[in-house]
């Protein structure tokens, strides 16, 4: 999840007061209707393409490539904003958004916050108008994005388990969970995957709620209740062994995920093929543990599904063969990101801003990583979005703790346009475009704005 060190501290004593107070009056999680008591059958896989069209999870796709795949404009202007009440701060400032928001058919937009009494909420995508609010939802949502099907249904984990929820907002179903993902993915034929905080891989069929096979329990003996917090987990350190959203390959349904195991020295990678109709539905394939220091970086696959992409808490940017596990390169780009990388079909590489960070990209050369240019006037301040029709899209710091989107050419770092973002905004936890090139950013402070 994409905090700043500077912020990190401060939303690590907010988020255990927030799990404190929001999960403490959730009502008790309950079990797919249709599941019977210690049912694991695997039913027939659904065979279709299961995202929503455009940007309908956390970094857009299972690949986790933060890349819209619509032109985006190069000449932007402000189109509507919103503020979201914050219901905690980080020292001075109000802690409202986490991540970026996702989109659905028929004009959704879907964002997650901290704001008292309604911790999801649906806004239409054109004005900024709120269609409805799941008070169903409790304040761990914060740590996830809505993942949205082709059907418009939402799929959300929070402190009281995973929720599949309805165009119209009402609770479809919600089963219990140990742990707590940081965001959804789904497999090739349309379940739902995750792995949790404490290291529990799950599949779960969307349609029913039920769990399919037993949970793959990465370290049996952690346990994990929504007073213990997530402290760690904002900081992509030990205490959380999976502190970020898992990449799916979406050809073979191998699942790849950063994990800390208790006890070692360092976080890495880890990749499982996918069995459908076994139990457990995933088995190891490889474990890569170089990422020092912890990394708060999701993983993001490349588009032939060759290679994957993560910075560690140390500033570098690992390129890791996926096949294998082995490192292929590692390049210091100094300073630790903090947030998952933009990758786009071409294979050019953004890191996601941090204090100190700038904006910058590498070229992929295969035995290296090479910087393909480079902005140390644009200091980069959130996670960077790629688009078709080769632009970039970055919140840069202007000063007194506000933004403004810069729009790059990604071939060469070229400026095309430049937009005042509203409030102070801090740091962008995520910037999304609609298929309509509508670009919407949202600040950790509770801004969000649209621009077309």
């Amino acid at each position: 999840m994409p905090l700043t060190p500077a912020l990190r501290p401060v939303a690590a004593a907010a988020l255990l007061a927030v799990v404190a107070a929001g999960c403490s009056a959730s009502p008790s999680a309950t079990p797919s209707p249709s599941a019977a008591p210690g049912e694991t059958a695997v039913p027939a896989p659904v065979l279709r393409p299961p995202y929503a069209p455009g940007w309908s999870a956390v970094h857009a796709d299972a690949r986790n490539s933060d890349y819209a795949a619509a032109p985006v404009a190069a000449d932007l202007a402000l189109a509507w904003s919103t503020r979201l009440e914050a219901g905690q701060q980080l020292g001075p400032l109000p802690w409202s958004i986490n991540l970026g928001p996702t989109l659905g058919p028929g004009g959704g937009l879907y964002v997650t916050s901290t704001a008292p009494g309604c911790h999801l909420r649906a806004l239409d995508a054109a004005t900024g108008e709120l269609r409805w609010c799941a008070p169903f939802i409790d304040a761990l949502a914060v740590v996830s994005s809505p993942t949205v099907d082709l059907d418009g249904a939402l799929y959300l984990a929070d402190g009281a388990g995973l929720h599949a929820i309805s165009p119209d907002g009402s609770e479809r179903w919600r089963v219990p969970l140990e742990g707590v993902p940081l965001s959804l993915q789904f497999t090739p034929d349309g379940r739902l995957v995750f792995v949790t905080n404490i290291g529990v891989v799950y599949l779960v069929d969307r349609l029913s709620g039920s769990v399919l096979g037993e949970p793959l329990r990465l370290a049996p003996g952690l346990s994990w209740r929504p007073a213990d917090g997530l402290w760690a987990c904002a900081r992509g350190v030990e205490g959380c062994p999976s502190a970020n959203t898992l990449a799916v390959d979406p050809a073979s349904g191998t699942i790849y995920f950063t994990f800390w195991a208790p006890g070692a020295p360092a976080a890495g990678l880890r990749a499982m093929r996918y069995r459908p109709g076994q139990s457990p539905a995933f088995e190891p394939l490889w474990e890569n543990d170089s990422l020092p220091g912890g990394t708060a970086s999701s993983p993001a696959l490349s588009f032939d599904g060759r290679r994957l992409y993560v910075t560690d808490n140390q500033g570098s940017l690992h390129a890791i063969d996926a096949a294998t596990g082995r490192a292929a390169w590692s390049l210091p780009i100094g300073y630790p990101a903090d947030g998952s990388a933009s990758v786009s079909p071409e294979g050019l590489i953004i890191p996601a801003g941090g204090r100190g960070g700038w904006v910058l990209a590498v070229r992929d050369e295969g035995d290296r990583g090479v910087l393909a240019w480079e902005r140390r006037d644009l200091p980069n301040r959130g996670v960077v979005m790629q688009a078709a029709g080769g632009r970039a899209y970055a919140a840069i710091a202007a000063g007194d703790y506000r933004l403004e989107l810069v729009v790059l050419d990604a071939r060469d770092g070229a400026e095309l346009d430049r937009e005042v973002l509203p409030g102070q905004g801090v740091f962008s936890v995520g910037t999304t475009a609609a298929l309509d090139g509508t670009v919407f950013v949202a600040t950790i402070t509770g801004w969000l704005a649209a621009l077309r």
